[in-house]
């Protein structure tokens, strides 16, 4: 490398330690009008296109450095950086991957990996990226503080709090650590203490409106409607175009009975937001106090739009009894089940954290053998032009899956799964009280009620008895219950979330 070439680089190094971007593009480009395959001009150049606000220019400029040179750990860090702004978040965990075989104590590469994890929801292995980040740097207050993100997302929120505390004592003010804490503190059911933790983050940044819908829906748990109909009227007034806030409101104002504005502001946040799954929920409770329930079913037909299938038996299992009862086994050994976790509907039972990432043969076989059911069923329904649900079919997504285990008396309250577009569960154990014979229909699972304190209504439901090996497979929006029962035998089940991968954030 020649004198005029190392200057070069030296200087537009300067510049880009010194915020002249512009500048520093330019000599990096001097480079290369001479060295066209020079790596670390190509390098710097992605990282300044990068800054520039061009991923996509980034990506193009750091893998020709990267065919150049294919060992620079930085490149790759930077690379996987670009990635994860194009949503490309598992192209971004490889990339690091690779850097971090070449650099094991690497840890800004540790924590940007715990980063690209967490986004495709592989939680464990965020948290253990996390770990080692923090490991090789105690000090790292942003790893702490995304390890209790994790942690919270993993549903073990106790061990989100430790982390949380141990980045906010290396930096009190740290406001996504104070959210990460009230999010974690609504889940354990001390909602008190989460309101405190969000007006941390609301007096550092008081105009924000999602901190407003947080705050509003910790005074609905504790009773306070007023209260948390004046935080959605602010989040309202500082954001109208967020459909949270004005959800929010129609929410107050159906336990207000406020039914006519209530209609009003629910179809201002559907037109803003089409597929809200609680939009469409409050709706169908809307319509059927208001007399209306024939006009549901244009939109949340139970009868037409719940599925119930049969689960083939996995390859080299006797039967799906033997495997269920194998599953069983697995499931309650798991080490993540929490009783009665705050802010979940489980009640008089456990619920697990997240089964996806789990390395345990059984539940691994499950997963594969609903993916092969989902893989048939997705490609049979036919699209409905206008539908809030089937306009258009996922052709790829991904699943959240999780176990609840239902004791004497126990039972799942009214909810939806906010974050999906298809959810369903798999029976793995029943008790011999629930019966599909049973007028009373303990154990069974309920669509169409109301639920989330809202009143109840007359309306017409739906009630699917479950069998062991069966599973039932719904719109995310429909409101759905577990109707109690009395048992010496457990209840064991598997809850899931089919997320759709957006095809924009694909690549060939």
């Amino acid at each position: 490398m020649n004198d005029d070439i190392i200057s070069n680089l030296q200087a537009g190094f300067s510049a880009h330690q010194a915020g002249d971007l512009d500048r520093a593009a330019g000599l990096y480009r001097n480079v290369l009008a001479h060295v066209p395959d020079n790596p670390d001009a190509l390098h710097l150049l992605g990282v300044v296109i990068l800054q520039q606000g061009d991923p996509a220019g980034a990506i193009e400029s750091i893998e020709r450095s990267l065919a150049a040179d294919s060992e620079n750990p930085q490149a790759l860090d930077h690379l996987a950086t670009a990635l994860q702004e194009l949503g490309r978040f598992e192209e971004a965990a490889t990339a690091l991957e690779k850097a971090l075989e070449m650099v094991p104590e690497f840890a800004e590469a540790w924590f940007n990996l715990g980063n690209a994890r967490e986004s495709f929801g592989e939680f464990s292995g965020a948290i253990e990226a996390y770990q080692k980040a923090i490991s090789l740097e105690p000090e790292f207050v942003e790893a702490h503080a995304n390890l209790g993100s994790a942690y919270v997302e993993d549903r073990r929120f106790e061990d989100a709090l430790l982390a949380l505390e141990q980045a906010l004592t290396l930096e009190p003010g740290l406001a996504p650590a104070w959210l990460s804490k009230g999010n974690a503190l609504r889940n354990l059911g001390r909602t008190e203490e989460a309101i405190a933790a969000y007006g941390e983050v609301l007096s550092r940044d008081s105009e924000n409106s999602m901190l407003h819908c947080l705050i509003a829906d910790c005074h609905h748990d504790l009773g306070q409607d007023a209260d948390a109909l004046s935080h959605f009227e602010s989040a309202h007034s500082l954001d109208p175009s967020d459909e949270n806030a004005l959800i929010g409101i129609a929410f107050c104002q159906i336990r207000d009975n406020d039914l006519a504005n209530a209609e009003t502001t629910l179809e201002k946040a559907i037109a803003a937001a089409p597929g809200n799954r609680r939009a469409l929920a409050y709706k169908s409770v809307l319509l059927n106090l208001a007399g209306r329930s024939g006009e549901v079913a244009a939109f949340a037909d139970y009868e037409l739009d719940v599925a119930v299938l049969d689960l083939p038996a996995p390859e080299g299992m006797d039967s799906l009894a033997s495997f269920n009862r194998v599953l069983a086994d697995a499931l309650k050994a798991d080490s993540t089940l929490m009783i009665d976790p705050g802010n979940k509907t489980t009640r008089g039972g456990l619920q697990s954290g997240e089964l996806t990432a789990t390395t345990d043969p059984t539940i691994l076989s499950f997963h594969q053998g609903l993916t092969a059911l989902l893989d048939q069923f997705l490609p049979a329904l036919e699209p409905r032009p206008g539908h809030p649900q089937f306009d258009t079919i996922p052709s790829d997504y991904r699943i959240e899956s999780w176990s609840t285990i239902l004791n004497a008396e126990g039972h799942q309250l009214s909810h939806i799964h906010p974050t999906a577009w298809l959810s369903g569960v798999y029976y793995v154990q029943l008790p011999p009280e629930v019966s599909e014979n049973d007028p009373d229909h303990k154990g069974w699972i309920e669509f169409g009620g109301s639920g989330y304190d809202l009143p109840e209504h007359d309306g017409p439901v739906r009630l699917v008895p479950p069998a062991e090996g069966r599973l039932v497979l719904f719109p995310s929006y429909f409101l759905h219950r577990t109707v109690p029962f009395q048992s010496a035998t457990q209840r064991i089940s598997i809850a899931f979330d089919l997320i759709p991968i957006d095809p924009a954030n694909e690549t060939d």
